[in-house]
């Protein structure tokens, strides 16, 4: 039982500021994503499939800047693409479908997205190893 608890308590420590800096640009982009959505799609009618795109390619790369400054990912840029191309159809489909398909907002409906994809994005990264535990 020891072992379990210990075993625990070095997975907590060794995530939890990689893990705290991880969320707080996380809340950065996720602001970003859903102002820069509601002003493309809401504001500047341009469609949901293009604008949602157009946003997170911009956003993407402003988090990965903010990750590799405060060392919460190594620098790999193509690993860090590769993980993402996944988790960006998957939040510019959710967009896509939640805005022209149920009728909800752009801002809505990227607050849903990036909620979704939030935790398991981290995960992902820890295990391709692309989180610095240095």
């Amino acid at each position: 039982m020891d072992n379990k608890i210990n075993f625990v308590k070095k997975k907590v420590k060794k995530h939890s500021k990689k893990f705290s800096l991880f969320f707080i640009i996380g809340i950065f982009k996720a602001i970003l994503f859903i102002v820069f959505n509601w002003l493309v799609i809401d504001i500047l009618h341009i469609s949901a499939l293009v604008g949602s795109t157009i946003v997170i390619i911009i956003v993407s790369l402003i988090t990965y800047i903010l990750y590799v400054i405060t060392k919460v990912i190594k620098h790999s840029i193509i690993k860090y693409v590769s993980a993402l191309i996944g988790f960006n159809i998957a939040v510019i489909l959710t967009i896509w479908f939640l805005v022209d398909f149920i009728g909800f907002s752009g801002a809505f409906s990227s607050t849903i997205a990036v909620g979704i994809q939030f935790i398991l994005k981290y995960l992902v990264f820890n295990k391709i190893g692309l989180i610095n535990h240095e």
